[in-house]
């Protein structure tokens, strides 16, 4: 996808992801720069309020090859507001195997910022570079989803509710973080609770 870059423009990421590998979905994109991820990149390293993800993590119908969730907004951990569509692909049990997102930052500072870039002879080599280098290691974004989902809920994570260790885990179910392995381990072991617990919580959803 990298020889996309000038047909797409500055300012629109085309991602491809294979949802067999969660831990490393991404396997082409373009315009990476605008989210930050690459090749290798871990699906929960996209932007936050992500509705294709909740659509992958809730299914879709059997019967329901192509699952398209158009029109919604999401947001870069920056503060950037990006216009985004998707394309859910499934198999013949309503299982998402793959997807197709777009996302666009109409942003008007970042736009003056390419502006005044531009008048920049920035190599391309250097784009390149920056585009398929490897992204955060997914057991830093899973316990960075861990913590942040734990202070939404509660001042004092030291000293969670029943209820609140609930809505932690149901914020980070809502971030996809029960689709990389590892994760309901990791979450228990933080909320101190175990596995079985972490799927109850999940059940009552």
């Amino acid at each position: 996808m990298n020889h996309t870059s000038a047909l797409l423009g500055p300012d629109l990421e085309l991602v491809l992801h294979d949802l067999s590998r969660p831990d490393t979905s991404v396997v082409a994109i373009s315009n990476g720069r605008i989210s930050g991820r690459g090749i290798g990149s871990a699906i929960i390293s996209g932007p936050f309020d992500d509705k294709g993800l909740k659509a992958l993590i809730e299914n879709g119908e059997v019967d329901e090859a192509c699952t398209v969730i158009a029109d919604y907004h999401t947001r870069l951990p920056d503060g950037r507001a990006l216009d985004s569509l998707s394309l859910m692909f499934r198999d013949d049990k309503g299982r998402a195997f793959a997807a197709l997102c777009a996302n666009a930052d109409r942003s008007r500072l970042v736009q003056l910022r390419q502006l005044v870039d531009g008048l920049f002879a920035q190599p391309m080599v250097a784009a390149a570079e920056a585009e398929t280098e490897a992204a955060v290691s997914v057991d830093a974004m899973v316990q960075k989803i861990i913590e942040e989902s734990i202070a939404a809920v509660s001042p004092t994570p030291a000293n969670l509710s029943r209820e609140e260790r609930a809505q932690a885990v149901r914020l980070m179910n809502d971030r996809g973080l029960f689709l990389v392995r590892a994760s309901v381990e990791m979450a228990a072991e933080r909320l101190g609770v175990t596995r079985h617990t972490i799927y109850n919580y999940l059940d009552k959803e």
